[in-house]
């Protein structure tokens, strides 16, 4: 949605996304595993999850302990909609790519402003395709539908790639202005959005929000002793009203 210089890690995730550090470092970090989760106790510092499907952190249903350190992001994730999305807001989508290039949303995230720049760029993280980064367009299908249509993203990458002319398609994480190279890009991505699209607001939060029975997406990395830590934390909110 996912931290250097600031929040740059979801992020995913996705997921990831999903956040400026929380996707950033989800998917740079060496040894993540991400996994998603219900929330079935919290002591302040050890988190105790349910895994909602079987990962290599463990099997569905089995009880998974995992710390939490002041260092550890949080993030809230509250489903919103398409018609949320306006021209100067930081976003990203989960994307397929067709043969002709086109892209369709599986995923939209948008950004609260503590998490702008998060992840920015085209890059493959988990199995998808993400591209986060300013929005400059957003094109409902229809003045009376707000809740499909297309949205346009500006983001930078590290470098073009696939052959030049119209093949040429930027991709890769940016990197803060000081250390862009000559090879780095940027580009537009028009991002088709369906009906049923999930679209989520993703924002800053804190242990408060880790109540038990909650659904979680967790980045978890494994410590020299063999015990899981979570680096970054999504927590799924209720819906909110268009």
């Amino acid at each position: 949605m996912p931290v250097r210089s600031g929040l740059h890690w979801i992020c995913a995730a996705v997921l990831t996304c999903a956040a400026a550090q929380f996707f950033a470092v989800g998917a740079e970090a060496q040894g993540v595993t991400r996994i998603k989760a219900k929330l079935t106790g919290f002591d302040g510092q050890v988190m105790a999850l349910e895994p909602l499907a079987a990962t290599v952190a463990g099997a569905a249903g089995e009880p998974l302990r995992v710390s939490v350190s002041p260092r550890t992001q949080i993030v809230q994730q509250q489903k919103s909609f398409f018609g949320a999305l306006k021209p100067g807001d930081y976003a990203g989508a989960a994307v397929i790519e067709s043969g002709r290039g086109r892209l369709r949303a599986q995923n939209v995230y948008l950004y609260a402003d503590a998490l702008r720049g998060s992840g920015e760029g085209r890059f493959e993280d988990g199995g998808r395709l993400l591209i986060n980064g300013a929005v400059s367009q957003v094109t409902p299908s229809s003045q009376q539908d707000m809740f499909d249509g297309t949205l346009t993203l500006h983001y930078r990458g590290a470098n073009l790639a696939g052959g030049g002319g119209k093949n040429a398609v930027c991709e890769g994480r940016a990197v803060p202005p000081s250390f862009t190279s000559a090879l780095a890009c940027s580009a537009d991505a028009r991002v088709e959005v369906l009906p049923g699209t999930p679209v989520s607001t993703l924002t800053l939060g804190d242990p408060s929000l880790l109540v038990p029975g909650v659904i979680l997406t967790v980045a978890l990395t494994r410590q020299a002793g063999g015990d899981q830590a979570a680096s970054g934390v999504i927590v799924e909110m209720p819906q909110s009203s268009p």
